[in-house]
């Protein structure tokens, strides 16, 4: 049994997310297994509040993708130093670039896998969800033994400011909407075909207004460019107020969550919460699965240039009309359809 192991997964918050059912899937294996799991300082609030996961080691990320040489050294060394001399039953890399096998280089283990290694190498196989690839690190399986885990629980909570907060921006209770407008940006890039034009995020929360929801606006620090579209309506604007732990705790307070693919969107799914998911550049089947929980948009679909997104890159494109064709309408039929199937809705 592997009874001390270290998970490799950094760079993007939805990446990491998607990664979190290895923790399932170790433990599935070895109830009793001690999980490390080094991750960069974005993502490492919200990996501590994983059930199972034992310790957080944090890397800095935007020094080791977008440093210089000197500061990606640095980075390295300061992984190496945090980690000492100790040695792994198993180390997980949940990444095909090289630079990230770096950080476990000097680390003393009886087996190394990393997406792209082994008997038939390879990164994760296009159309594929992601979450199942990384699976499929943990297990070895690759074929009809290959298993489905879900997301672990996290412990996570509202806090004083932000229940108060709540309360006296919906005193009635009515169900909350929430709206992730920014995003599509990690440390190396930024992605802004990812994005639902923002005058149609106004309509919608319009629309989801006159429906009976209140609205809650999410982002971090760098979205505040998103409030043009919302200071003359009546939303909870949270844009920079929130870290990811207690992002997730309003998103699970939330009766639906809508937004094209960013961070948000798979916190979201972690925490369970009735999602209706916008895509166009990036092909659904790798991020989404249509369950009860979840339903996409993808009408670009059908367009000639889709999916522009290999897994690392975009196409060098400068008008998302895949992006632009998902109407309004359509999305609040969505919503209506997720609120149904999962039993969560009320207007």
């Amino acid at each position: 049994m592997n009874r001390n192991v270290l998970i490799v997964k950094l760079a993007a918050v939805g990446d990491v997310v998607m990664a979190m059912p290895m923790v399932m899937a170790l433990r599935d294996k070895d109830p009793h297994v001690r999980i490390t799991w080094l991750c960069g300082r974005k993502a490492a609030p919200l990996v501590r509040r994983i059930e199972g996961v034992n310790e957080v080691i944090e890397v800095d990320e935007a020094a080791l993708l977008a440093g210089s040489t000197l500061a990606q050294v640095f980075s390295v060394l300061g992984a190496w130093r945090r980690i000492g001399i100790r040695r792994f039953d198993a180390i997980y890399i949940a990444h095909s670039d090289f630079r990230y096998r770096r950080l476990a280089w000097l680390i003393r283990a009886k087996t190394r896998r990393w997406l792209g290694g082994g008997v038939r190498p390879r990164g994760i196989v296009p159309g594929r969800l992601h979450s199942h690839e990384y699976v499929r690190l943990v297990t070895g399986h690759d074929d009809y033994r290959a298993q489905r885990f879900e997301f672990p629980s996290l412990r996570i909570e509202l806090s004083a400011d932000l229940r108060q907060r709540l309360h006296t921006f919906n005193p009635t209770d009515r169900p909350l909407a929430a709206i992730t407008p920014g995003g599509a940006r990690n440390v190396a890039r930024e992605n802004p075909l990812r994005r639902w034009p923002l005058d149609r995020y106004g309509e919608l929360s319009d629309a989801l207004e006159r429906r009976g929801y209140g609205v809650v606006l999410t982002g971090d620090t760098t979205d505040g460019w998103v409030r043009s579209a919302f200071h003359h309506r009546p939303v909870l604007d949270l844009i920079g107020a929130t870290d990811l732990p207690s992002l997730a705790a309003i998103l699970r307070h939330c009766v639906i969550v809508i937004g094209h693919d960013s961070g948000p969107m798979h916190i979201a799914r972690l925490v369970g919460t009735p999602t209706v998911g916008l895509l166009g550049p990036t092909p659904p089947s790798m991020f989404f699965r249509h369950d009860q929980q979840v339903l996409y948009l993808w009408p670009g679909g059908a367009l000639p240039c889709a999916p522009c997104y290999d897994g690392q890159e975009f196409a060098d494109c400068s008008n998302n009309l895949c992006m632009q064709m998902i109407e309004c309408s359509a999305v609040l039929e969505r919503i209506d359809q997720v609120l149904a199937t999962a039993g969560s809705g009320q207007r």
